[in-house]
């Protein structure tokens, strides 16, 4: 049991963006850091902490800078603190299944993209263009609907789906809201799922449910530039080689990779659930390659 525990709060060995000593610093780093600081604007100015936290009237005001600063604005409390150490346990797991570029990709949009809607729906209603939010608790949601829709066999503690608990989580923040009458909320709440699933889907990822999408699966990857062809030499002590009618042949095709079975679902719904119980730790190395593997060939189908 004490391994196991252990095991959760081991540091994924992601790629990071830049060295700190021994450790790459990742994007869930960074943003974890980057709210831990705001607890400490909290304590030293609270009127600089409010000028970081998301409200439409004012970004309309020109203070532009909330559409970026509000998920990582953190009061100094004890659930919000356990609420970023949660954020990094699960963002690391995230960050791997994305890759660097990507994850930081689907980030931003989840933090610009609801901000930037509600901020031109917020005439319409006072709610809607007075509502503060902060806190990295759309994130967290919206990560644990992206991992849902990625593997819907993955269980909690081998009990709950994890769409389940993403479904729970999701409406009780609904029926909170709509208790208040914070139709605002509400609509960031819904407005933000929805940007987390079809970004995530966009990136590669919530492969499991028909989500509506436009593929980015070429971001952060670099464009291959076309070779310059080197000019003939004209060395007379050159020998010349003689060119067969297969100069302008066309290449041959790569093999295709076999088509996804059924049987391949149920694999890798076994090893996810190997995972639910026992952490990633318990895979050995030819079940981590082999998860790999059905990930990508499910993942392109």
């Amino acid at each position: 049991m004490s391994d196991q525990f252990a095991a959760i709060f081991r540091r994924r060995p992601n790629d990071g963006w830049f060295r700190a000593g021994r450790f790459d610093v990742t994007t869930t780093d960074i943003v974890c850091a980057l709210a831990v600081a705001t607890m400490f604007v909290y304590g030293f100015s609270r009127e600089s902490f409010n000028k970081l936290v998301f409200v439409p009237t004012f970004v309309r005001d020109f203070e532009i800078w909330r559409l970026g600063t509000w998920p990582v604005t953190t009061e100094p409390a004890v659930w919000p603190l356990l609420g970023i150490v949660f954020f990094w346990l699960f963002g690391q797991q995230l960050e791997a299944l994305f890759g660097r570029g990507k994850f930081l990709a689907w980030v931003l949009m989840l933090t610009f993209i609801p901000a930037i809607l509600v901020t031109i729906l917020g005439p319409l209603d006072n709610s809607i263009d007075f509502l503060v939010q902060f806190g990295l608790s759309t994130l967290f949601l919206g990560g644990i609907w992206v991992y849902a829709a990625t593997y819907p066999g993955v269980k909690w503690f081998e009990v709950v789906p994890l769409w389940a608990l993403a479904a729970v989580f999701t409406m009780l923040n609904l029926l909170q809201y709509s208790g208040n009458d914070q139709n605002g909320q509400i609509l960031f709440l819904l407005i933000s799922v929805a940007v987390a699933l079809v970004a995530g889907r966009s990136l590669g990822l919530a492969t499991g449910w028909p989500i509506p999408h436009v593929p980015l699966t070429g971001t952060g990857q670099p464009r291959r530039r076309a070779s310059k062809q080197s000019k003939p030499s004209h060395r007379g002590s050159s020998p010349r080689v003689v060119q067969g009618p297969w100069k302008n042949a066309p290449a041959p095709a790569p093999p295709s990779s076999p088509a996804p079975s059924p049987a391949d679902q149920i694999e890798l719904d076994s090893l996810l659930d190997k995972i639910g119980a026992q952490g990633m730790d318990s895979l050995t190395g030819a079940e981590k390659k082999r998860l790999n593997d059905l990930s990508k060939r499910l993942r392109n189908r």
